[in-house]
């Protein structure tokens, strides 16, 4: 039971704590708004998920293959879910990044599967079905959760290009359980609606400055202005949004990933941002607030 004290001999109103409170035997109780509990699997009971490639994980009603990146105790260790590019592999991101050295450096357990369903790999498009992807980083989610009891406060997601973007729709779609996200080469405008995400979180973009476009002709997609769309709308709705703009187009600058790792670092779900003011000096002096870099 919960007692609300008024103070009625003095006339400025008390500061009120609502993080925490007493239960009716005195103890201390944490009333701070948690993540939620991962939806159940769909698929019916979890397999064991082990380190390495996962085959035939049944999700939505479809086979997936993904890799599973564990932290030398993935016990209560936080949640990294990884998307590859237009014509790539989970593969190929392992290869060509050096991501996985954040299950260790970070604690996290990183999910990057293979793409399955999206004429794009990831469908993010108006004219998609998002349920199959959708329901793959729940189903995920929950296995994982009930196999490792891991820390729903840092859960996150990146990816680049197709898997930047596909990124992005989950910034918008699965906020409730995301604790910070970064795109890398993502965004909105001329790629999907933008939707209001279920609460505000810290989102990092990273793009390749207005040279950062893919396709041709009248399909070209301009990933500056999507960016700048993105980050326009989430500042409107209450995120915190930074930007990190290189110079190299559309390709994962070398750096990408270190910043990475102390951006999710420093977030975890529900928080405000500690870059409100601005960000470390250890990122490139070409990361930093809207109208700072772009």
């Amino acid at each position: 039971m919960f007692a609300l004290l008024l103070l009625a001999c003095t006339g400025d109103d008390p500061a009120v704590d609502d993080s925490a409170a007493t239960d009716d035997t005195g103890e201390v109780v944490d009333t701070a708004p948690q993540p939620p509990t991962p939806a159940a699997y769909s698929g019916g009971t979890c397999p064991t998920l082990e380190a390495g490639w996962n085959d035939a994980f049944l999700s939505a009603d479809v086979e997936r293959r993904f890799n599973l990146v564990l932290p030398p105790d993935p016990d209560g260790a936080g949640v990294l879910f990884v998307f590859h590019w237009l014509g790539g592999s989970a593969a190929q991101f392992l290869n060509y990044t050096p991501v996985a050295d954040l299950a260790e450096q970070n604690d996290l357990i990183l999910v990057v599967p293979d793409s399955c369903c999206g004429a794009f790999e990831w469908p993010f498009t108006p004219n998609e079905d998002p349920t199959p992807d959708l329901t793959f980083f729940d189903d995920a989610l929950s296995c994982l959760s009930e196999q490792h009891s891991v820390d729903l406060s840092r859960v996150y997601a990146t990816g680049m290009s197709a898997g930047g973007l596909w990124t992005s729709f989950l910034t918008m779609h699965r906020a409730e359980a995301l604790a910070a996200t970064a795109p890398l080469s993502g965004g909105t405008e001329g790629a999907m609606l933008w939707t209001e995400p279920a609460r505000p979180l810290p989102v990092l973009l990273t793009w390749g400055g207005e040279n950062d476009t893919f396709g041709s002709g009248g399909t070209q997609l301009s990933f500056h202005d999507a960016n700048l769309a993105f980050s326009a709308d989430l500042t409107e709705s209450g995120s915190w949004v930074g930007h990190c703009v290189h110079d190299l187009g559309h390709d994962i600058h070398p750096d990408s990933i270190d910043y990475l790792a102390t951006f999710f670092g420093d977030h975890v779900w529900g928080q405000p941002s500690p870059y409100a003011d601005g960000f470390p000096s250890s990122f490139p002096d070409w990361c930093g607030l809207p109208g700072e870099v772009w």
